[in-house]
């Protein structure tokens, strides 16, 4: 997707959200920065943490907040041969083709401000939350050289991936920057901006691997949030 289509599709939807905010008490809004998580228990053994950027979308009436977010990092392995594939003596007979593996994380949450205390407010959220790992695999054969000395060659290579549905608990902690005002798309609406630092915490399991691969995600994010609202 090229910059131009991607500040279009941003601007219709910005659009789309003020149209909206005219009509209800809903303010709506996007917010986007970078993320970061650490990985336990056995999802720990094969994915190291990883840092990465995240964006999504807000919409919040009174006390109660709906949001839905997407995060993107590249973790690194521990685990060169995550799916156990062996040789008949016992060596890798398949390795991961690169670094690191792309996740991708998407939530729907729903939250309830708890408290507002002068610019900072607490909104703890739950829902849930889609984990999708995905790399590349090479095929191995071992063989040896002139000097006896063991080498492989790479016969194949195919992608893999490794998705899973799960729940996800959060707490947004809203610190207010300022507020901008503007009546170009009818009645008088207000642009609240804000700094969102959200720790999250999310359970997942990877039946497909032997053995599966389980653990805790424990992410904290840091993004701009902009809320867009009707004042009449």
């Amino acid at each position: 997707m090229t910059m131009k289509k991607t500040i279009a599709i941003v601007a219709c939807i910005a659009m789309a959200m003020g149209m909206t905010a005219q009509m209800s008490r809903w303010s709506y809004g996007l917010q986007a920065g970078v993320a970061a998580h650490a990985t336990t228990g056995t999802l720990n053994d094969n994915f190291k943490g990883a840092v990465g950027f995240t964006g999504g979308l807000t919409a919040d009436r009174d006390r109660l907040r709906l949001k839905a977010d997407v995060t993107y990092c590249q973790p690194s392995f521990k685990n060169p041969n995550m799916y156990g594939i062996l040789d008949e003596q016992g060596r890798d007979a398949q390795i991961n083709a690169a670094a690191n593996a792309s996740h991708i994380g998407t939530s729907l949450q729903v939250g309830y401000t708890v408290a507002r205390m002068g610019a900072v407010s607490l909104t703890p959220c739950a829902g849930i939350y889609y984990s999708y790992y995905s790399w590349k695999l090479n095929n191995i054969e071992w063989k040896k050289d002139e000097n006896l000395q063991d080498y492989y060659s790479i016969t194949g290579n195919y992608d893999t991936s490794l998705g899973r549905l799960s729940w996800i608990a959060s707490l947004d902690v809203d610190i207010h920057l300022h507020d901008a005002y503007t009546d170009l798309m009818g009645p008088q609406q207000r642009l609240r901006s804000s700094l969102r630092i959200t720790p999250w915490v999310t359970h997942i399991s990877h039946n497909a691997v032997v053995p599966s691969v389980k653990g805790m995600q424990l992410g904290i994010s840091v993004a701009y949030s902009g809320l867009l609202s009707s004042l009449e």
